[in-house]
């Protein structure tokens, strides 16, 4: 109960705060097209200018020394996407918009400030280390170290208190960190990451690799992420000084690398090296606070822990003091302008979370808490109709168990459906267990790319499906849909539904605990 209270709290604060601009519809969006083999670098670009500011961000980093070595200067996000590859601009996006969220009304917060440039350079090593080894899928690997902070991050966004208290009773109790977490949230940062980048359509992969518990479950490159972004996050704790469970010094860290990876020690601190590099050259063009990414000088007892952060704070001393200040800046070419569709009162938006919230509390059975959520939808978001989807048992057929908006009846008859030939499309979607947002039909492949008996069936402009769990078990799915010549899905649209998604699998995982404690 403890833990579903601190995602309450969690959420509740982002509604208030803002939602974080990387759980975005343009993210999904860069990220569903960057990895279709069919989509070409127009309609990734396309799908980039959507978002001035990730545009001009975006601009600005091709053009950095780091990225752009000789190629002239880019003035166009399609030779931008051309220059960098699909897989770096999806990594980037993800990057500049994680770091974008966290800025409130330009104030520096020296605690997420720090935080972020772990994640940060969590995903700079594991990048570096994974292109070491030539991993199949390097840009997955630097996702997994960018996100694998999240929940810490989260807490101390959104829950800045309790999280200054946990760091004070760390401070003065015998307890340990993972203990603390326990105690303050109910769970571990990773279960609080986990649950909000799931519920915002992050791959399962990544999920996965969040947390030991799920990539154990999982070996290959989901354990080898979780594995990789672990040891990354615990040699950059020991670092800053930051709290961390593992007794290592910094050699024996380094050794294990070694023996995980199959290289050299030498050849990963050579990877460390890059890695702090790469910061120093990107935090610039990310906006960020340099300062945060100096270690402070300290007699820890570890004599190479110490010498080796005594050599990156010089390092980064002497580059800031020498470096010259240039613009990169670039003009964005100008989308075409549209006009911002009016959306539903706030004060309804929050009276709704509001309701379901007490409902959840008040032990309601789960069907009526999905009716009221699928209400919520339609009266509180752009989305004009939708449904739960209810899997059978065996897994071989779909029914829709509540509907909500207008003409439902097209929804009961196309979700009607077996796992044959027409209804793969649903059970693949299904089968990966991450949500599919499709913003507009039209746009790019998405004509090609969706089945015909679908787009007939329902004939929609935009449509999010959201798998749904309890446990490890799939159970089906929320749809949603904005209906034809009514406009594209907006990112408003996309974070109000996964306001109302995000609560929805709270009820779940509460009523299944429930009839666990009654057995």
């Amino acid at each position: 109960m403890k833990y579903l209270n601190t995602l309450t709290a969690v959420q509740e604060h982002l509604d208030r705060l803002g939602d974080l601009p990387v759980f975005s519809a343009t993210v999904n969006r860069i990220s569903q097209i960057s990895t279709s083999r069919k989509s070409d670098a127009m309609a990734l670009a396309m799908a980039v200018m959507k978002d001035a500011s990730l545009s001009a961000r975006l601009l600005r980093v091709a053009n950095s020394s780091y990225y752009n070595r000789g190629n002239g200067r880019v003035n166009v996000v399609s030779r931008a996407v051309v220059m960098l590859g699909f897989d770096q601009i999806k990594s980037l996006s993800v990057t500049l918009k994680l770091i974008e969220g966290f800025k409130q009304d330009g104030e520096e917060d020296d605690a997420i400030s720090a935080l972020l440039m772990r994640s940060f350079m969590t995903a700079a090593i594991a990048r570096e280390v994974a292109e070491l080894c030539q991993t199949a899928d390097i840009e997955e690997t630097y996702i997994c170290g960018l996100l694998h902070g999240l929940g810490e991050i989260l807490v101390a966004y959104t829950l800045p208190e309790t999280y200054t208290r946990m760091h004070q009773q760390l401070q003065n109790d015998d307890a340990t960190w993972s203990q603390v977490q326990l105690k303050h949230l109910g769970a571990h940062f990773s279960d609080i990451g986990q649950d909000i980048a799931q519920s915002w359509g992050f791959p399962a992969s990544v999920v996965q690799s969040m947390d030991l518990m799920t990539a154990e479950d999982h070996p290959g490159s989901i354990q080898g992420n979780y594995q990789m972004a672990s040891m990354a996050d615990q040699v950059l704790k020991s670092i800053y000084g930051h709290p961390h469970e593992t007794d290592l010094d910094f050699d024996a860290q380094l050794q294990q690398m070694a023996e995980l990876t199959g290289q050299p020690s030498a050849q990963l601190v050579q990877c460390l090296n890059n890695a702090f590099k790469l910061a120093c050259d990107m935090a610039q063009e990310y906006n960020l606070p340099s300062q945060a990414l100096v270690p402070e000088l300290r007699d820890s007892g570890d004599e190479s822990l110490d010498e080796f952060t005594r050599k990156i704070s010089y390092y980064m001393y002497t580059r800031e003091q020498n470096q010259e200040q240039t613009d990169n800046s670039a003009d964005v070419p100008a989308a075409a302008p549209q006009q911002p569709r009016v959306q539903p009162d706030a004060d309804l938006l929050l009276e709704q979370l509001q309701i379901i919230g007490d409902m959840v509390t008040d032990h309601q059975p789960i069907h009526q808490v999905l009716a009221q959520v699928l209400s919520a939808i339609v009266d509180c978001t752009g989305f004009q109709r939708a449904a739960f989807c209810l899997l059978s048992k065996d897994h071989k057929s779909l029914d829709v168990r509540i509907s909500k908006g207008q003409q439902t009846e097209d929804l009961e008859r196309y979700f009607h459906l077996k796992n044959n030939k027409q209804g793969s499309f649903i059970f693949k979607v299904l089968g990966k267990g991450m949500s599919l947002l499709v913003t507009d039909t039209e746009e790019g492949d998405w004509s090609k790319r969706l089945p015909s008996h679908f787009t007939e069936a329902l004939d929609p402009a935009g449509f999010i499906l959201s798998p749904l769990s309890v446990g490890q078990r799939t159970i089906g799915f929320i749809y949603a849909d904005r209906m034809a010549h009514q406009g594209p899905i907006e990112d408003e649209d996309f974070r109000r539904f996964n306001q109302f998604f995000l609560q929805t699998k709270m009820a779940l995982a509460y009523s299944n605990q429930t009839q666990k404690n009654k057995h």
